[in-house]
């Protein structure tokens, strides 16, 4: 540090606690609601911890006493001696900018940062951003002052009433505007916040700065209110919008759990991987096989959407079709079959528990962004989307949406355009205790309703999304005073070879 604080700080040494508890009025507004301040940075402090300036030992009491493991490092020796005293533990010499560099995940100090000039913060922030874990954070209590003005005013006010030791101090160190701060924390790769406790201190926290990778984009997906129908009284619907994963839809999330809860297991013994689906749960098993090594194949009905299969040929599934006339139960047999000849690891959605497990995540965004939820709108394909959903929403009104040609309802099985949901056994995980309703939705009143989402809403979706609309649609007029969210899969640029926007089909 420049300025030779060492002397400082041996004067500071003996009298430094009765400063911070307000026996010394020339200090007493610098301290103010000090135990307070102290509390609210130990809030922020995670995991490893390292405090900077821990003089005699307040702050890191606070922070052993929440169970963290602190280093403390100190430079001042009589400092040292009082907080090793109070703390029980040993504080290691050195200062903000000279210290053994370790990964952590909490850089801290209190009323200790103004020690160094701007150029020293500057370089020690720098510093502390190499040596963070992901999610670490800088708390940084501290007098800066909001303006150039407002520091001049201060100085004058305690001037005025000769405060000459604390006058000096101001003049002398290096206190910061918080203009300044936030600069230096934004160049150095921070979010910066900063919040006001006492006329002087300010608690910083500069939180670091992450960049997503591919794999963060599975999960948190957004979710919107359509507004362009015409809805019973106090009725609101919801969109959870699924195309915004990844892979483009909901499977992503079933992809990544169902892969990497059989890895945990050993169930994939020689790196290969093989599913039976139309599309979209090929997809994000391909996304998920491609970022751990492993050789997928998948057995897709022939006519179904081309463009699902050049996405997954495009993330390095070996693609093979089967006879559409057969369905997709003569797929799961061939890629049953392929599993045993091969020793594959057979995903098996439309049996495995690891599918509706794979939605947890879904129904906790979900919460955390509508809170009450009176009624819950999904389609079934495996029947895992659904699943999942109705065991974490057991008290609202549970509606699976199926097209006609599925057999949840008790119709017989056919074909059909809607592609993504309809089934032609029942779910082995999927139990009727679970389903209120049963909404069967025709080709064109699921076509139709892609349409409407696109002309009213600016909406691109699947046509298994406009078969939810419809079924929640449908639904909501037996009900008022409801929050209605619905699950929309995925989007329609995948379907555009199926004419999804020509209604009346081929």
């Amino acid at each position: 540090m420049t300025l030779p604080f060492m002397d400082i700080f041996k004067d500071w040494a003996t009298e430094y606690d009765n400063f911070v508890s307000g026996q010394n009025p020339e200090y007493k507004d610098v301290f103010m609601n000090y135990e307070f301040m102290i509390e609210q940075a130990v809030k922020h402090a995670q995991g490893a911890v390292v405090e900077f300036g821990p003089g005699t030992g307040n702050l890191t009491r606070y922070l052993l006493n929440k169970g963290l493991n602190v280093r403390a490092i100190e430079p001042s020796a009589e400092m040292a001696e009082i907080g090793e005293q109070k703390t029980g533990i040993t504080f290691e010499r050195g200062d903000f900018l000279s210290f053994d560099p370790q990964m952590t995940d909490t850089f801290i100090s209190s009323f200790a940062f103004h020690h160094l000039t701007d150029i020293e913060k500057d370089i020690a922030l720098g510093k502390y951003a190499e040596l963070l874990n992901e999610d670490g954070r800088v708390i940084i209590l501290d007098t800066v002052f909001n303006s150039q003005e407002e520091k001049d005013e201060i100085i004058a006010y305690y001037k005025e009433r000769e405060f000459n030791n604390l006058v000096e101090d101001l003049n002398r160190e290096y206190y910061p505007l918080k203009e300044t701060m936030a600069a230096m924390a934004t160049r150095n790769g921070f979010d910066y916040e900063a919040t006001q406790l006492n006329r002087f201190a300010h608690l910083q926290i500069l939180k670091k700065k992450t960049v997503k990778k591919p794999f963060d984009l599975i999960g948190n997906t957004p979710l919107v209110e359509i507004t362009a129908f015409p809805l019973n009284e106090g009725n609101r619907i919801f969109a959870k919008l699924e195309n915004h994963n990844l892979g483009g839809s909901v499977k992503d999330r079933l992809g990544f759990n169902i892969i990497t809860k059989a890895m945990a297991r050993g169930d994939i013994k020689n790196g290969l991987v093989v599913e039976a689906t139309a599309g979209n749960t090929g997809i994000g098993l391909a996304l998920v096989c491609q970022k751990f090594d492993l050789k997928l194949r998948v057995y897709v009905p022939e006519k179904f959407s081309v463009e699902k299969q050049s996405i997954m040929r495009a993330l390095g599934a070996e693609i093979i079709n089967t006879p559409t006339e057969k369905g997709m139960l003569f797929a799961r047999e061939e890629a049953l079959k392929y599993a045993n000849e091969t020793g594959a690891f057979f995903t098996n959605q439309f049996e495995s528990a690891d599918n509706p497990s794979s939605y947890e995540g879904l129904a906790n965004e979900i919460i955390a962004d509508v809170g009450r939820v009176d009624m819950i709108v999904a389609g079934a394909g495996s029947g895992g989307t659904f699943t999942g959903l109705a065991h974490y929403f057991k008290d609202a009104h549970k509606v699976i949406v199926e097209p006609e040609g599925s057999i949840l309802a008790g119709g017989e099985s056919g074909s059909h355009r809607t592609e993504g949901i309809g089934v032609e056994a029942w779910p082995t995980f999927l139990s009727k205790d679970l389903i209120d309703a049963v909404e069967t939705i025709s080709d064109v009143d699921a076509f139709t309703k892609v349409s409407e989402l696109a002309k009213l809403e600016g909406l691109m979706q699947g046509s298994s999304s406009g078969a939810a609309l419809q079924a929640a649609l449908n639904q909501q007029q037996h009900f008022t005073h409801q929050n209605i969210v619905v699950i929309f899969p995925d989007a329609s640029d995948r379907y555009l070879s199926k004419e999804i926007f020509n209604i009346e089909g081929e």
